[in-house]
């Protein structure tokens, strides 16, 4: 699993530049033309840090696919593209995707993007870097930069005592 902790996170966007390199991710301009400065996750962003702005003060979130432990996307999904894998890891297999898009309406979180600019269009999301089997020797590319200690990867069981010890 991965945990993320918003009191650490300093908004470096390392994880962000990580993720497109390990992932082969191209750079997306946004609206005002900054270079690869996405407002939110699409086929070129994985995952992503926002900013978040309120009464008591800003929080830095980060967004990406959450690997449910039931996903709607996998049990929405006619073709079983969508599977989740014996490691936590919810995986797409364009192969057997035959382009509806359930996976994209039935995700809680609208985290499934699909490629419209590609005639033969695929799901892009967050695979816990599976293929490029980082996640297999070690840790996903976004829990491997992280300045702060902000996201960190492991086995569930121990990362809930960490979550708790953080709360206390």
């Amino acid at each position: 699993g991965m945990l993320y902790d918003a009191t650490k996170c300093i908004g470096c966007k390392a994880c962000e530049v990580s993720c497109k390199s390990a992932n082969g991710l191209k750079p997306e301009l946004d609206p005002t033309g900054t270079f690869d400065a996405p407002r939110d996750l699409s086929i070129n962003t994985f995952n992503i840090i926002k900013l978040y702005k309120g009464p008591e003060g800003t929080s830095y979130v980060k967004r990406q696919c959450m690997h449910c432990l039931d996903p709607n996307c996998v049990s929405g999904c006619p073709t079983s593209a969508l599977i989740k894998e014996k490691n936590g890891i919810v995986s797409y297999d364009k192969d057997a995707c035959c382009g509806c898009r359930y996976c994209q309406m039935n995700c809680p979180y609208n985290i499934p993007k699909f490629e419209f600019n590609d005639w033969y269009g695929e799901i892009k999301k967050c695979e816990l870097c599976r293929e490029t089997n980082l996640v297999t020797a070690g840790q996903p590319a976004c829990t491997e930069v992280c300045p702060a200690g902000a996201v960190i990867f492991g086995k569930v069981k121990d990362l809930l005592a960490d979550a708790r010890n953080r709360v206390k």
